[in-house]
């Protein structure tokens, strides 16, 4: 589905107004944030529309997920053709004649509809109708894919790229797919356009990691090119959306099973292996295949396991080792399903894996790991910590009080004298008056509210504690952040009429009466008259 490229001198959209009001095109702010590693900038990820779009309610989108999450879990709706019809009609207007009235009108459609909701029929619509002029549609493209500042304009102008060969447009793409949010339409208009499609999407994919990342792994399936399968075992299935989106894809696409078979496989591959595996295990009823879905999975298991053993494992690899033990010990399921083959090989498994475990020096390793400055090495001492059953509720509240966001941890006790010390230190470290501000509608998003984030975590455990903590819980009564008022109702509708202090009955009247939330306000209404709450 493509058109050939060639030219006409009788036309040019350049002298037309801008249908739009803002000056820094997407594409000139996403050159300003290049860099020669994954991702972008700092400030990157934020597009110059970003604070024209939303619901008001303060939540957005990370860049990519509203088309992600609604290719992988939805589909167009019913109205689409009707939108790409009226959308049709008015590109095949300003490609008779570019005028601002006519831009404005084409423009306005891309804005407000999503694109991914229409671009299918619009494509195939477009490539049949006779009344466009391929070489007016391309200029209209370019022209918005580099001057414009928003991305739905955007996402179409590249979409409709992809359907012109031969116009000189890889680098403004690749550009372009450098940000998560467009790398979807990009990756797409690369396949329609160059003749070696897989290369440009292998280069694009080393340089995104989010939703566009999972995308073109997607459409790397079944590649043939041995340096790209080597690429997905060992780095294509990271991203920073969910590895299980990808895990099984790299696994089969890779032919991890055949890489495992060489006598001698290199690290980056048993690590790859062992993030594949877990995320297999994890990914099962989720949103993505797992286990289930492949057949290969206990052999590569048997084989990852035998040459874990003849290596130097760390905590990374203790823990993948303990989700697969745990996968095994399950009472039903996938590793009794002897079409899938574990059954067969549990018992080789488990020495593997009791071979692993019985070797000395993990404790020290969770021990040095928990006293790690490096984030992600203290979080495999930490997860380590539960299996081997090491307390690491010293390590969280030492940290906390260095300054650390550890506030949910140190509330996982059943030890009175550690929830008084976390109530003490939370009543002399938040901002208590600050944040007893009065009742608002606040969400409580963005580094503002972290304070109100720290109360959260402190509240939703104090059910468990009748009598502490009083001064916590009435802040966050008084709190703008619904989430903070709803905890502290929680609290108390937990405790005994006779367990609460003497102001609260005053408190919660005048909190009634100053509510402007229905559902908090119903609440407050249910505590006061001791009815259970949902």
């Amino acid at each position: 589905m493509s058109f050939r490229f060639f030219k006409s001198r009788s036309w040019d959209i350049r002298n037309v107004e801008h249908p739009w009001t803002h000056n820094r095109s997407i594409y000139e702010h996403i050159l300003a944030h290049l860099r020669p590693e994954p991702g972008l900038t700092e400030g990157g990820d934020e597009l110059p529309d970003e604070g024209r779009i939303g619901d008001g309610t303060g939540w957005h989108w990370a860049p990519g997920a509203l088309d992600g999450a609604f290719g992988h879990h939805g589909g167009a709706g019913s109205s689409a053709a009707e939108v790409a019809q009226e959308i049709l009609n008015a590109l095949a207007a300003l490609t008779r004649k570019a005028t601002n009235e006519r831009a404005r009108d084409f423009y306005s459609l891309l804005s407000d509809h999503s694109t991914l909701e229409f671009i299918d029929p619009l494509l195939e619509a477009i490539v049949q109708d006779e009344r466009i002029n391929p070489e007016r549609l391309h200029s209209i493209a370019r022209w918005i894919a580099t001057e414009s500042p928003d991305r739905e304009p955007v996402k179409t102008a590249i979409a409709i790229l992809g359907l012109v060969p031969g116009g000189g447009d890889r680098d403004l793409l690749i550009t372009l797919g450098r940000h998560d949010e467009f790398t979807l339409y990009v990756a797409v208009a690369l396949r329609n356009t160059e003749d070696e499609p897989e290369h440009w999407l292998f280069e694009l994919a080393k340089y995104v990691t989010g939703w566009g990342r999972v995308q073109i792994i997607e459409r790397l399936a079944g590649t043939e090119d041995e340096r790209i399968k080597a690429w997905l075992l060992r780095e294509g299935y990271k991203n920073d959306i969910l590895i299980e989106y990808t895990a099984l894809i790299c696994a089969k696409s890779g032919d991890l099973l055949g890489a495992l078979r060489l006598s001698q496989p290199d690290d980056d591959l048993l690590k790859g292996t062992g993030e594949i595996l877990k995320a297999l295990v994890q990914g099962r009823g989720g949103p993505a295949e797992g286990l289930e879905a492949y057949p290969e999975g206990a052999e590569v298991a048997d084989l990852y396991l035998a040459h874990l053993s003849a290596s130097e494992p760390d905590l990374e690899d203790f823990l993948v080792v303990t989700s697969i033990e745990s996968f095994l010990d399950e009472p039903e399921g996938e590793a009794h399903d002897a079409a899938l083959g574990w059954p067969q090989r549990r018992a080789v498994l488990l020495d593997h894996i009791k071979a692993i475990r019985s070797r000395p020096g993990w404790e020290e390793q969770v021990h040095e790991g928990l006293a790690s400055e490096d984030p992600q090495l203290f979080w495999h001492a930490a997860e380590a910590a539960k299996v081997l059953g090491v307390d690491t509720w010293d390590v969280y509240f030492n940290r906390l009080q260095h300054g650390e966001d550890h506030w949910y941890f140190v509330m996982q006790t059943d030890t009175l004298e550690r929830i008084d010390r976390v109530v003490q230190l939370a009543e002399e470290r938040l901002p208590l008056k600050d944040i007893a501000s009065g009742p608002g509608n606040e969400l409580g998003l963005g580094p503002e509210f972290q304070p109100h984030s720290a109360l959260d975590f402190v509240l939703q455990d104090l059910r468990r504690f009748p009598g502490t903590g009083w001064p916590l819980i009435r802040a966050g009564l008084q709190s703008p952040v619904i989430r903070n008022r709803n905890g502290a109702l929680r609290v108390i509708a937990s405790w005994q009429r006779e367990e609460w202090p003497l102001e609260a009955t005053s408190l919660l009247g005048g909190a009634l009466e100053d509510e402007p939330n229905a559902e908090t306000r119903e609440l407050i209404r249910k505590v006061i008259a001791g009815e259970a709450l949902d």
